[in-house]
């Protein structure tokens, strides 16, 4: 045998071509198939703490979190998530207090302020909900209004120590304790005898007892910029307050009736203002936190001259018995003021490019920072701490920025970004497949140049060799990877697989953000200014195409609709259009626009008359979509609270004229009498489809699913108790099927959730009794009950389908689930998991045939064996082998999403609502993969050694052969 060269250079080719074109999941991608980030949400609150040498910013946010961050990195050191909104933070000492409410319940917590432990807490009934609390000075009781009382509570006890019934007439929303008194202060409101009005109810501390109340401050009100609480251990509390027609403040000493108050004239504090000046100021408070600075409250004073807006902050003190007021700094344009320690303030004002900051009081310090306004939005709130000796700002932007000012550095400290905590809704993006440089260099030289079949093929063959190297380096572990974090470059190309792709979210705090989906590395950000409440990928990426990929997002003002067009690998802004409507649902239609190429977008617009307007708002636009010449359908009325859904058909005109489509009324379903809509459930996208027309039984007969793209569920709830399920027909209105649950309960705790996959509705429920529980209810239907009976004809319509054969059960789940989805392959062959997002922070991935509602009551047959049947089991498993998240605890899941990837065995999840998580998952396994065991090192040597053992036999070989010749 003779090894010539051109059979070594194949034998060569052939080892690369094995290594390069094997595309599978290996050991050296642990730990990167999924990521997941703990978020808190945007802040309603910070206040800066230090605790056993460490600097804590702690807040309560707009998630109902409650939580601490280390001032130094940014990182979370503890969180708690709690069920109702949080109103109320007060960290002091090695204590953190909060309080928050429900609809007829207060919450007083108190956290370890390192750890996070709950030390103690105490609930009680409050109609009017938790309106205020505070610490009682020296002491770790507290004193909080709940409802209409005044109550104090000691740490582990179930009742309060005392309580008072306040005046009913009067919102009380500050607590003051000074000495041995505690000062409730409420505001009145007006009416036609008297303006409104402060009340102050002063009571014994240790007793509850009242010592006195009476109203002062005319005209004003807690909150209103006009007053503050100011609160010196050393000499009293106070209420400052300007009235409206004044340019004076009035200064009362809570608990002083005679004088009530004092005269100071602020021109005294800020020599440069006039009286113009102070008839349109506002003053606000400084020092929330009493122990910050006890001996000298600060408060800010903040006016306009000449279009520039200037902020002064004020410190109060006595000179023997004069109260005295001084100024100590004073800011420019500033968006947010902090207080600090050793009598030191804060200001941070944006602009467009930037953020200033300054701090003032003790040493001086300023900075400037590169930030663009547009990414996230202005600061609104401001928390200075100290790390060391050197000072550490941290601002929190509208758009959901949590960002650390600090040094000469003009960047960030550290960032966290928030909005995704707020996510409404998220699209992903599949990235252009990977291209070689040549291929690059080529389309960059000339985009209409195509390469020849000759030059793919050498194009080919440099990449594969350059995945060769690749390959060959991460399986000796040859250069870095890991987890590619908040900060890590993002991909703007896609991979063999299609698992790297864009996320891009859509948040109700303005924010458009997109990152990799692999290792949720940031990409880019954009804040449009008004909440998000859709996002749509209308122009996907295409392999070595100049144009780009587009995604819209789509929000709402008071009147108006606003969709916004960006840039889905840059972020930058394409097109931003107002409509003049406001719409009841957004959807995909079957058409491109001629102009930009981008999928067109309908909205349901139900006033001033039923119509589906179309985007692009052009005429050309609807001519598309007429030409398509498909029926459009959509329904009104299928809001929470509705007694009637109606369906519309969309017409097309012979003469377009405007950018929306007349509707005429095709349908309408009303509810029986005592029933109210509360969830409208349909497929999302692509959800329908299947790759099996029917479920092959066991005697090898068929029974043909019901595969219909426009069913709906409807959810009732029922005046006389329990609910109603519905499944109709969308474009007909026709009723497909209906299903009672008596006692069932659905309220804000305990949501209605529901998810449609192929020709299965799955919906759970809160089922209180005994035994109480959440039920999971499987909906599956057929074309007929008969095995291999079907509709023979070869088009459809929903005008005139036949009603489907319907089987159904009901499980028992193992929790609370805050979201429910279905995974989705490619062509739709792998069976799908149902995904769970539980209440525990777990992501449950339960198989279909768990979920089978054919489970038979008895030991299963043979033939119900060879379909694949187990006995039916009320009580679904929680499988910690099936907890997609692992040791995660994603918290607050309200969406659970899967998409397609290039290999049939394998999803793309992603679970978020406050925390986010995305991770692959493959229900049937990875039968189009390698082993994760698959040693790829292994591979190379052994084909490595393979052609040495040629290349040292040939010689052997040829010498045998040229023997043999001569013998």
């Amino acid at each position: 045998m003779k090894l010539t060269g051109g059979s070594l250079a194949l034998a060569v080719l052939a080892l690369g071509s094995s290594l390069g074109g094997v595309h599978a999941l290996f050991p050296d991608e642990a730990g990167r198939i999924d990521w997941y980030r703990a978020q808190i949400g945007v802040a309603k609150k910070m206040q800066a703490h230090t605790h056993n040498d460490t600097a804590y910013i702690y807040s309560i946010t707009q998630r109902n979190a409650v939580a601490a961050l280390r001032a130094d990195d940014g990182q979370i050191a503890w969180r708690q998530v709690l069920s109702e909104p949080v109103g109320t933070l007060l960290a002091r000492d090695d204590r953190v207090l909060t309080l928050s409410s429900s609809s007829s319940d207060a919450h007083v917590h108190v956290w370890d302020a390192g750890s996070g432990a709950l030390a103690w807490g105490f609930s009680q009934a409050a109609g009017g909900g938790a309106r205020t609390a505070t610490f009682v000075r020296d002491s770790d009781d507290v004193i909080a209004v709940l409802g209409d009382e005044l109550v104090r509570v000691a740490p582990g006890s179930n009742t309060p120590a005392w309580s008072l019934a306040l005046n009913g007439t009067a919102a009380y929303k500050r607590i003051v304790v000074h000495g041995k008194s505690v000062f409730a202060i409420g505001n009145v409101a007006s009416t036609r005898q008297a303006k409104q009005q402060l009340h102050v109810v002063e009571v014994d501390t240790a007793s509850g007892a009242v010592k006195t109340q009476y109203s002062t401050a005319e005209g004003v009100s807690l909150g209103g910029g006009s007053l503050v609480v100011l609160e010196s251990r050393e000499y009293g509390a106070y209420l400052v307050w300007r009235e409206s027609d004044n340019i004076v403040w009035h200064i009362h000493r809570l608990g002083m009736t005679s004088p009530m108050w004092e005269i100071y004239h602020a021109k005294m504090v800020e020599v440069a203002l006039m009286p113009p000046d102070m008839l349109t100021s506002t003053i606000a408070e400084l020092d929330t936190d009493p122990g910050l600075n006890d001996a000298t409250p600060r408060f800010t004073l903040t006016y306009t001259r000449d279009g520039t807006q200037k902020t002064v902050v004020v410190e109060m003190y006595r000179t023997g018995d004069k109260l005295e007021m001084r100024k100590i700094a004073s800011f420019t344009d500033s968006a947010a003021v902090a207080a600090g320690a050793q009598r030191t303030v804060a200001a941070v004002r944006t602009s467009a490019d930037g953020v200033a900051w300054r701090v003032r009081g003790g040493a001086k310090h300023s900075g400037d920072a590169v930030y663009e306004s547009s990414t996230y939005g202005g600061v609104t709130h401001a928390a200075l701490v100290f790390v060391g000796s050197a000072p550490r700002i941290v601002v929190q932007t509208r758009g959901g920025l949590l960002a650390a000012l600090a040094g000469d550095s003009r960047e960030p400290v550290w960032t966290r970004d928030e909005s995704l905590a707020h996510a409404a809704d998220m699209a992903l993006l599949a990235l252009p497949p990977p291209a070689s440089s040549a291929e690059h260099a080529a389309k960059e030289t000339d985009p209409s140049v195509q390469p020849s079949a000759a030059i793919r093929f050498v194009l080919r063959w440099v990449a594969t060799a350059q995945a060769l190297v690749e390959s060959v380096t991460s399986g000796f572990g040859i250069g870095s990877g890991g987890h590619g974090g908040e900060h890590a470059a993002a991909p703007t190309e896609g991979d063999h697989f299609g698992f790297r792709r864009l996320a891009v979210f859509g948040s109700t705090t303005g924010v458009v953000a997109a990152v990799g989906s692999q290792d949720g590395a940031h990409a880019w950000a954009h804040y449009l200014k008004t909440r998000v409440e859709r996002v749509f990928i209308t122009r996907g990426s295409q392999a070595l195409s100049s144009a780009a990929p587009i995604v819209v997002a789509v929000g709402r003002t008071r009147n108006a609709t606003v969709v916004t067009a960006l840039d889905a690998l840059t972020g930058k802004v394409v097109s931003r259009d107002t409509l003049p409507f406001a719409y009841t649902r957004v959807f995909e239609l079957p058409a491109s626009d001629p102009v930009s190429g981008q999928r067109l977008l309908g909205f349901a617009v139900a006033e001033p008359t039923p119509r589906l307007a179309v985007w692009p708002a052009t005429v050309e636009a609807v001519r598309a979509l007429g030409a398509a010449n498909v029926p459009l359908y959509f329904e009104l009325g299928d809001g929470a609270g509705s007694t009637a859904v109606q369906g519309f058909r969309a017409e097309i005109g012979d003469d377009v004229a405007e950018p929306w489509l007349a509707a005429q009324p095709a349908w309408t379903f009303d509810l029986p009498a005592g029933e109210t809509l509360i969830s409208t459930s349909r497929y999302e996208d692509g959800a329908f489809h299947t790759a099996l027309q029917g479920r092959v039984l066991g005697d090898r007969s068929v029974l043909y699913k019901y595969i219909n793209p426009h069913v709906g569920a409807l959810a009732t709830q029922r005046s006389a108790g329990g609910i109603g399920v519905y499944l109709i027909d969308r474009v007909s209105g026709r009723l497909l099927h209906a299903a009672e649950h008596a006692g069932a309960l659905v309220s804000t705790g305990h949501p209605f959730l529901a998810t449609l996959s192929e020709n299965r509705v799955i919906y759970q429920f809160w089922q209180p009794g005994a035994p109480a529980g959440y039920v999971t209810a499987v909906v599956e239907l057929f074309e007929s009950d008969q095995p291999d009976t079907r509709d023979e004809r070869t088009e459809v319509s929903s005008l005139d389908l036949r009603l489907p054969s319907v089987v159904a059960t009901a499980f028992v789940a193992p929790e609370a689930a805050t979201a429910l989805g279905t995974t989705r392959t490619g062509s739709s062959i792998t069976t799908r998991d149902v995904l769970f997002a539980l209440a525990s922070g777990k992501l449950l991935a339960l198989p279909d045939a768990m979920l089978d509602p054919r489970r038979p009551m008895h030991a299963p047959t043979k033939d119900e064996q060879a379909e694949g049947l187990v006995a039916y089991s009320a009580p679904l498993p929680l499988d910690p082998r099936r907890v997609l998240s692992h040791s995660h605890a994603v918290a607050g899941i309200a969406h659970v999403r899967s998409a397609p990837t290039h290999l049939e065995s394998t999803s793309l999840v992603a679970a978020f609502g406050l925390d986010v998580f995305f991770t692959r998952t493959s229900p049937s396994g990875t039968f189009d993969q390698l082993s994760p065991s698959f040693s790829k090192a292994n591979l190379v040597i052994t084909s490595l050694a393979l052609v040495a053992g040629c290349l040292l036999g040939a010689p052997m070989v040829r010498r045998k052969l040229t023997n043999r010749a001569w013998a």
